[in-house]
């Protein structure tokens, strides 16, 4: 090479006969003296023989041509003519591809490829190939467009290109789907219930104290709230605490004012749009959560050594085709900074994508939630991000991630990092709907006939109006609890309406319908009802005592003996406490009646009631026990309890059921809320049963809890009206 062997060698190119051997010494130096091979190469004016290997019937010189075309400098801008593109076009040679992807590394290859048709030829190529080396070559392509403003516009009109990016994300998506699975944080729960037993001892139980209690901080933030503190508090100093709670989030009582909302929440500081600027973190890193990180991270390095050893080709493509949606993605975030190319990328499917995206995979690369906000940032578009369901998308996607949907879940940086970017694109984009702009256009939608589309305009009104003025002028909340009495009226048209997903893998209507209700419920009210909550530990064996183990024998103390249908005994208590405890038994077996002129000391339990086993348990409990005996192992035990201590009028076993540390209140959950809240509107047993289901069908329920409770009790009209009007008293009286 000090010898200019690269211009002799470039000369040797003309001799057909030597070019095989001067291709084998090229090979090698190409790999070890690219850019001094480059500049001699160049002066030895061997590009027309470069190109001329390119079309050769034999292809073993067309790879050397491929990597010194695309490796090179001096000798491409020899070679970029047009005469060349056409031939390349002309041409069948399938390795034509990657030459002209290989053009996009100067300005002038950019504008030729843009103008001769040959950019499109690349899209078709990138969107139909199977080869994952060739398809990653034309992301690689398509990179260097981001410094040729026109060049990044055609990619955005070209539908092909968008929708193939759509579909990479999809399949990249199912094939690395993973979704947060929320465990109760027993470590706090436990800490929870010792310090409130110290408080009792001490005598301090109804007294205010000093200290405050760690609580779970999202616990106070509704299921659809978006107006929040921008970033979450500081974790607590010990890493095993949950964070503690911060101030409320605002209430929403409606009719509600952009000031005191402004009032209720610190201003946040509007971070930067510029797509450099890394994503500051929701919350800071303690020493034990790094430490646990690393180790993480080791554990995961060595299944991924051990993954690659035995299956290395399939780990080579997954970490390809990884490449190639992270370049997409990188695209697609950049396209989304010119206002031109946002009118192509505002689609359902390009909004879905990057919100499973973001949601379903593992360690996603955050940044790439600015093609949302860019879509919410931009007032022209605001119609049709309207026509969308935009709002609905964000919130169901990224604010209502599973953990956020339990309590005292264990902290989750995933989750908690979607909900705060799902805050952020809400806030951003609310700015735009709480106007007159915005707001006109969520009018117009009250006077359409179709009543799902009437519905959609007053959840949007809800959930994204907040002056109050705008919000006198048209009554959305009395649009919504008529839709949902509506929706509810029959299972038929539940079944139609209620289940309806408005647009594809939606929530269903009926729940979208609940969550623009949930934004009603005040942060403070949240804390309210969550503040004492404690966790329900049953009794250890060989602690406390069962009364019916030791029966009296004496005639003072009467037995009573409960049977089924077939006269088989399911359980023998003393009557004077099943009196005591149950006006019911009470009115039988005092008063005057039958059972107790003639003597009756026998019970017979219909098979309708309950299981024998839940009615065994009932006795027990009844009875005053205190062991094993009375453990609640379900929510639909405690269902059938609170139902037979509505049936037999026993308040001080729904007392216990629906105490603070009761098993009610651990067993409500999403899950069992189908369970739960029919029993809770025919009983309402307990003055804070209701208050406590209602708080759980509105913030710690998905939307497929929500629609299976509310299917389970369509069926009954006036169980419907009671839910309807004690849900509106709940919402807008109480919060």
């Amino acid at each position: 090479m000090l010898s200019n062997g690269g211009f002799y060698l470039g000369k040797l190119l003309a001799k057909v006969e030597r070019r095989e051997e001067v291709v084998k010494i090229l090979k090698v130096l190409l790999k070890r003296h690219v850019n001094v091979l480059d500049r001699q190469l160049s002066r030895s004016e061997c590009s027309k023989h470069v190109i001329a290997m390119f079309f050769e019937t034999s292809n073993k010189n067309r790879q050397f041509v491929i990597d010194l075309f695309s490796n090179s400098i001096c000798i491409r801008e020899q070679m970029e003519t047009e005469e060349f593109i056409e031939q390349l076009l002309a041409c069948q040679t399938p390795e034509k591809n990657r030459m002209l992807a290989a053009f996009s590394q100067t300005a002038w290859g950019r504008a030729k490829l843009r103008t001769s048709g040959a950019l499109d030829v690349v899209i078709e190529v990138f969107s139909s190939t199977l080869i994952i080396e060739e398809k990653l070559a034309c992301v690689a392509a398509f990179r260097h467009f981001v410094h040729d403003t026109a060049g990044m516009r055609h990619l955005s009109e070209n539908s092909i290109f968008v929708n193939t990016v759509v579909r990479d994300v999809k399949k990249y998506v199912e094939e690395n789907y993973s979704e947060c699975e929320p465990t109760v944080d027993m470590e706090f729960v436990q800490k929870l219930s010792n310090q409130a037993g110290a408080e009792v001892e001490d005598g301090r139980a109804n007294q205010n104290v000093q200290e405050p209690v760690d609580r779970l901080h999202k616990d106070f933030y509704s299921m659809w709230s978006y107006d929040t503190p921008q970033t979450s508090p500081r974790r607590a100093q010990s890493a095993s605490m949950s964070p503690p709670y911060n101030a409320p989030s605002p209430s929403y009582s409606f009719p509600s004012s952009v000031s005191s909302s402004a009032a209720s929440s610190p201003a946040a500081r509007r971070p930067s749009e510029g797509i450099l600027d890394e994503l500051s973190d929701v919350e800071s890193d303690s020493g034990e959560d790094k430490k646990e990180e690393a180790e993480n991270a080791t554990e995961k390095k060595t299944k991924q050594e051990k993954s690659v050893s035995e299956h290395p080709d399939t780990h080579r493509q997954t970490e390809t085709f990884f490449q190639i949606v992270e370049g997409e993605l990188w695209l697609l975030t950049w396209l989304a900074q010119d206002d031109h190319n946002l009118q192509f990328l505002i689609r359902p499917d390009v909004v879905d994508s990057v919100v499973s995206y973001l949601r379903s995979t593992r360690d996603p690369d955050f940044r790439t939630y600015r093609v949302l906000r860019r879509m919410s940032t931009h007032r022209s578009y605001v119609y049709r991000l309207l026509d969308l369901e935009f709002h609905v998308r964000i919130l169901t996607g990224l604010c209502a991630a599973p953990c956020r949907m339990l309590k005292y879940a264990k902290s989750c940086k995933h989750c908690d990092k979607c909900a705060e970017i799902g805050r952020e694109i809400l806030r951003e984009f609310a700015s735009h709907v709480d106007n007159s702009y915005g707001d006109a256009h969520i009018n117009t939608q009250f006077t359409a006939e179709d009543f799902v589309r009437r519905t959609k305009a007053a959840i949007a009104k809800i959930v994204l109006v907040k002056e109050r003025i705008r919000l006198a002028k048209v009554p959305a909340l009395t649009e919504l609890f008529n839709a949902l009495a509506h929706v509810m009226s029959s299972p038929e048209r539940y079944e139609e309406l209620g289940k309806m997903c408005t647009y594809e893998n939606g929530p269903s209507f009926a729940s979208q319908i609940i969550g623009a209700l949930s934004v009603l419920i005040s942060g403070q009210k949240i804390k309210e009802l969550c503040e004492n909550d404690m966790w329900y530990f049953p009794p250890e064996p060989g602690t406390g005592q069962c009364a019916l183990q030791s029966l009296p024998t004496d005639q003072e103390n009467e037995l009573l003996h409960f049977v089924d249908e077939s006269n088989q005994e399911i359980a023998v208590a003393p009557m004077k406490s099943i009196c005591e405890n149950s006006h019911y038994f009470e009115g039988m077996y005092s008063s005057d009646f039958f059972e107790k002129t003639e003597g009756i000391r026998t019970f017979q339990v219909t098979s309708d009631s309950c299981p024998p086993d839940d009615f065994r348990l009932f006795i027990h409990l009844l009875s005053t026990c205190t062991s094993v005996c009375t453990i609640v192992s379900s929510a639909e035990q405690c269902a059938t309890l609170l139902a037979l201590s509505d049936q037999f009028l026993c308040p001080t076993i729904s007392k216990q059921l629906c105490a603070d540390d009761g098993p009610l209140r651990t067993y409500l959950n999403g899950n069992s809320l189908h369970t739960l809240l029919p029993v809770a509107l025919a009983t309402n047993a307990h003055p804070t049963l209701l208050d406590t289901v209602f708080l759980t069908l509105v913030r710690f329920s998905s939307s497929d809890n929500v629609t299976k409770a509310l299917e389970a009790i369509c069926t009954n009209s006036t169980v419907v009206n009671t839910f309807v009007t004690s849900l509106r008293d709940f919402l807008t009286t109480k919060c």
